[in-house]
């Protein structure tokens, strides 16, 4: 086990027995790019951790898929819906070689019933994740493409963390995952360059006007 400092804040709450009763009660799955890894619809059977690799969430209409928020390294995979026993209500699908651990959700329970820490933590984790996507859900049917693209972006920032950053896809890939043409990407990239709020080059992405990208995110 590695020490408490190099570990997610979580597993740092578990005992040695606790660390140890997860880990035996769970299961390493590896997705490749473009493997869907989460179907929108499928019972939520067990609780989902992205240990490594990137991820887009997404929700599905009749007209199109709407990507919401990408997830990285280290981060639960709605929590929410595992943990009240319900089905997905959004798609995750890799857009980098991913491995996910699937750990058995009673374990889990027992858990957080032993552990008053790790329960605080859990709840507080999951009022934090539903606000952000129920936020999410509300403004993100009415995005165009540049306010999709803009979103994507801040959301690559963030991952990241840094302004500047190597995009993980291609473009025909980010057109597919705004739901948006190739043709429109590209235009939207280029217009934002000309605006001196992004720096493009070939997947190099720098963010020179985070708030101007911000707004039209929010508005757009």
């Amino acid at each position: 086990m590695a020490n408490k400092s190099s570990i997610p804040h979580w597993q740092s709450l578990l005992s040695p027995e606790q660390h140890t009763q997860l880990l035996s009660n769970s299961s390493e799955l590896r997705f490749r790019k473009d493997e869907t890894i989460i179907k929108q619809g499928f019972s939520a059977s067990h609780i989902l951790y992205l240990e490594k690799g990137m991820a887009k969430l997404s929700v599905e209409n009749q007209q199109r898929s709407s990507v919401f928020k990408i997830i990285a390294d280290d981060t639960f995979i709605g929590l929410m819906c595992s943990f009240v026993k319900k089905s997905f209500d959004f798609s995750a699908v890799a857009i980098q070689d991913c491995s996910v651990r699937l750990i058995d959700r009673g374990v889990f329970e027992d858990i957080i019933r032993t552990n008053g820490e790790f329960a605080v933590h859990v709840v507080q984790l999951m009022s934090l994740m539903t606000n952000k996507i129920v936020h999410d859900l509300i403004h993100i049917s009415h995005k165009n493409a540049d306010g999709a693209i803009c979103t994507i972006l801040m959301e690559l920032s963030k991952v990241f963390k840094s302004n500047t950053f190597q995009m993980p896809f291609s473009r025909i890939e980010l057109a597919h995952t705004v739901g948006y043409s190739k043709e429109s990407v590209i235009g939207c990239l280029s217009s934002l360059q000309k605006e001196g709020i992004i720096a493009v080059s070939g997947k190099k992405i720098s963010l020179l006007d985070a708030q101007r990208l911000e707004l039209i995110a929010r508005n757009g």
